[in-house]
């Protein structure tokens, strides 16, 4: 099966979402389909072709992180992906803004049409009335739409009434990511590990402001993973705090690495304001670690008191609360729990099969509706 994939970002981009496309094109690999995947040169010195791990990746112009750039980016990708998409079996759009190049490429070359809305920036959209029409138009092509939790499925259905939505939990590669050799040691005191890229959505100025409050009942340092905007005014509210020499701030880290630093956790710090899904908490359970996090979108239907524990968003008291009662309980037993849970539900291997069912369905009845030609 011939797969050609529309994504906004791809590896070596960190992220939930870049995280669970790179997964699953590795999966159809190994079963021996071919995936082609087009997305955007995001970061500097990317080269427009490549191929990663038997992926063929094209890269094209990049207009910025940002609703309108992600929208020209589609637009200014069109060409190159309906060449891609040539003689392809099924086209899948990773993102919103990618289901107009999908609709284009299904009515240019007749191939299946799925699409996956991943983002929480989409929340934020889909009320707007204005944007309705469009919306509408860029879905009614779909022939199957998936969303990693109730609350995207939901704000889906309100743009596109009636529409069908399959709700999944994002995937983690259970062979990577897993309890490896610790990459991080503070003698004396515990690791809060917060791997949430530095942007406004993901809480994490609450995570600095809740460290003097963990720091006055247990010896603490918190390690922020990931870049974003908001590095350089985190710096300044930690000393402001008076927490400098107690927070550590990675910047973008490897993909490959990202297992060693989630083992040297003793808590996961998840502070998201909105979130659709938690890659990173995922990942973090599939390391065996605890997680502390945001009661906020699909993070609920992952994270429980069986592994973890739920905080109110932008609460600095509570975040602070919960981070000292996870570091007093049984956090080994926890630890295990949350690893088998990733491996029974939601392995990269389990969701790649689920995918794939999708794909061989829709394929056998588009040829049965175009009388096998």
């Amino acid at each position: 099966m011939k797969i050609a994939i529309h994504a906004i970002y791809y590896h070596p981009e960190v992220g939930g979402m870049e995280s669970h496309i790179k997964d699953l094109a590795e999966e159809f690999i190994e079963r021996g389909h071919e995936v082609h995947i087009v997305c955007g040169r995001s970061l500097p010195g990317l080269p427009s072709q490549e191929t990663i791990d038997s992926v063929r990746v094209t890269r094209t112009r990049w207009f910025g992180r940002h609703p309108m750039g992600w929208v020209l980016y589609v637009l200014g990708s069109m060409r190159t992906f309906l060449r891609v998409a040539e003689g392809a079996d099924v086209v899948h759009g990773q993102g919103f803004p990618c289901a107009l190049a999908t609709r284009v490429a299904k009515k240019r070359h007749g191939a299946v049409n799925l699409v996956t809305i991943h983002s929480s920036h989409f929340l934020k959209l889909a009320p707007k009335k204005a944007l309705g029409p469009l919306f509408r138009y860029m879905f009614e092509a779909a022939d199957h739409m998936l969303a990693p939790s109730s609350q995207l499925a939901e704000a889906i259905r309100s743009v596109s009434p009636g529409r069908q939505v399959e709700c999944y939990v994002n995937s983690v590669n259970t062979r990577v990511f897993r309890k490896v050799e610790p990459s991080l040691n503070q003698p004396g005191r515990a690791i809060v590990v917060c791997p949430r890229r530095l942007v406004e959505k993901n809480g994490v100025r609450f995570a600095v402001r809740a460290l003097p409050l963990i720091l006055r009942h247990a010896p603490a340092h918190l390690y922020m993973v990931g870049p974003g905007p908001l590095h350089q005014e985190l710096q300044s509210l930690a000393r402001e705090l008076g927490v400098a020499e107690s927070i550590t701030f990675l910047g973008r880290v490897p993909h490959g690495q990202m297992p060693g630093i989630l083992s040297s956790a003793d808590v996961i710090l998840i502070p998201s304001l909105m979130e659709a899904t938690s890659i990173a908490a995922l990942e973090s359970m599939a390391c065996e670690r605890v997680i502390a996090a945001s009661n906020v979108g699909g993070i609920p239907e992952i994270v429980d008191q069986d592994v973890g524990v739920l905080f109110e968003p932008g609460n600095v008291e509570e975040i602070a609360a919960k981070v000292r009662q996870l570091l007093a309980m049984d956090r080994e037993t926890m630890g295990r729990t949350a690893r088998q849970r990733v491996v029974d539900k939601w392995s990269a291997a389990r969701l790649a099969d689920r995918h794939l069912e999708i794909y061989q369905r829709l394929v056998a009845r588009s040829a049965s509706c175009c009388g096998g030609d």
